[in-house]
């Protein structure tokens, strides 16, 4: 949200909630997720595979959504941090949430994306491929939750445009594979 504030100029980046709730990261209906969601949120620990996870758009002033953000968390942290006391999630994005903490980070990205979606495809009305990423935020050396991020390509608004790749066949050899949403 902070870096989608610096480069479209707005000072206002909407958060739409997508999806909230706790899953199971055993469950396949639980789609995919990063395999440091198991690792490092979970653990060994066969008892806290139950975590909760929040999905969100990050929209400019106008609704448009720039960047589709899923979070995987401990349940301890999620109340701590991106719940208010009702149990509802905060209407903010999880940066200005920590922020409004005085949360130290450490942010660790952990892998780079660049990979189609039918379904973001079809809801930004917009051919992918997409770049996404996901990191894990670390907080006293322990991990506090890993976000995955896809941005829409409407950030050329803001960027400048991007090169497109000139066939399937380059796009296939320049990405690490396809990703669901």
């Amino acid at each position: 949200q902070r870096h989608l504030k610096l480069l479209t100029g707005f000072d206002n980046v909407k958060t739409d909630i997508l999806w909230q709730g706790k899953i199971n990261v055993n469950d396949a209906c639980s789609g995919p997720i990063p395999q440091d969601v198991r690792s490092r949120i979970c653990g060994d620990d066969a008892s806290r595979c139950v975590i909760f996870q929040r999905e969100v758009d990050l929209c400019d002033d106008n609704g448009t959504p720039l960047c589709y953000a899923a979070s995987w968390w401990d349940e301890a942290m999620a109340d701590m941090f991106i719940m208010d006391k009702s149990g509802a999630a905060l209407n903010k994005p999880v940066w200005l949430a920590l922020a409004d903490k005085k949360t130290e980070l450490y942010r660790d990205i952990r892998r780079v994306y660049l990979g189609r979606s039918t379904i973001l495809s079809n809801k930004w009305n917009v051919d992918g491929p997409f770049w996404a990423r996901h990191y894990i935020f670390w907080r006293d050396n322990k991990p506090l939750c890993v976000i995955y991020e896809v941005m829409n390509p409407a950030l050329e608004l803001y960027l400048g445009p991007s090169a497109r790749q000139s066939s399937d066949a380059s796009a296939r050899a320049r990405r690490p594979g396809d990703f669901s949403i």
